[in-house]
């Protein structure tokens, strides 16, 4: 008992609705069956040369977005990683990715880019948080060999990017610091950074990013009793550096793009920058 017989019109319009992006759920109701293999059977049956084509068709149809992080291709796609070495984790119970935060412009934003909605939630004793999924069969696999893996504040391995994949090390960086890094002002009214994690090998690689590819002097690495390893910086010409490469455009969280170049201009009084196109134009700092 509990098997559903339907004719082969009825199993094709089946199909069709399921094709159509019918959720399974619905289908299981509408004709009487129990699990969402019996539905996706109905699928193999009388597709199945392109069974996995249509399935995976199907899921983006319902799902209402198709987003993919095999290859970066743009400045959101290496945001996004860096926010996702920082804050975000792999989903437990599906192949998916979360991201969770309280700043709701960063999750906003990364939400509306990739065409999905986000949702927040409050314990009644922290701030407001808010957190958006992306559950898109084989993106947890693609994002492993950023370091993006289960459990990973600890063991965050030096991220493996392609050749052409470099040119966004700056908006990596940039999710980076919105994620788990730090603007503020120094005792003498200077700006300073910093960005904190649990892995060595990671902090390691902050490090040579900035020295190398941005060409920064005097970073900092400290270590607290804790094991938290801090990168850190207030040389001027280092903050100025991080303007003009990373924080270059409003993008993403705008109050650190706001703070950091606020407080530069105002300890830095012979800097101009130009708040409409991000260039910066200096004389002597």
């Amino acid at each position: 008992m509990g098997y559903k017989k339907l004719s082969k019109e009825q199993e094709l319009q089946l199909v069709e609705e399921y094709k159509q992006g019918t959720s399974v759920i619905e289908l299981m109701n509408k004709y009487g069956y129990k699990t969402k293999k019996s539905i996706t059977d109905k699928v193999k049956k009388y597709y199945p040369e392109n069974y996995e084509e249509i399935i995976k068709e199907a899921q983006n149809s319902r799902r209402g977005y198709v987003y993919s992080l095999e290859k970066l291709t743009s400045p959101f796609d290496a945001y996004f990683v860096g926010l996702l070495l920082t804050d975000g984790y792999v989903l437990s119970d599906r192949d998916g990715l979360g991201l969770d935060m309280t700043d709701e412009d960063v999750i906003s934003f990364v939400a509306k880019t990739i065409g999905t909605d986000y949702k927040s939630y409050n314990d009644g004793i922290h701030k407001t948080r808010y957190r958006v999924l992306i559950t898109i069969p084989g993106i947890s696999k693609q994002v492993e060999r950023f370091g993006i893996v289960p459990n990973k504040s600890i063991i965050l391995p030096t991220p493996k990017l392609l050749d052409e994949e470099k040119q966004f090390l700056p908006y990596i960086i940039r999710g980076i610091i919105d994620g788990d890094g730090c603007v503020s002002k120094t005792s003498y009214g200077g700006a300073q950074f910093y960005i904190c994690t649990m892995s060595k090998d990671f902090a390691m690689w902050i490090t040579e990013v900035l020295k190398n590819n941005f060409f920064m002097d005097d970073i900092a690495i400290r270590m607290s009793e804790s094991g938290l390893y801090r990168i850190e910086t207030a040389n001027q010409y280092n903050i100025l550096k991080l303007i003009a490469i990373v924080y270059n455009r409003p993008f993403g969280m705008n109050r650190k793009y706001n703070y950091l170049r606020k407080t530069f201009r105002d300890y830095n009084s012979d800097a101009l920058l130009d708040k409409d196109d991000g260039i910066v134009q200096t004389t002597t700092i």
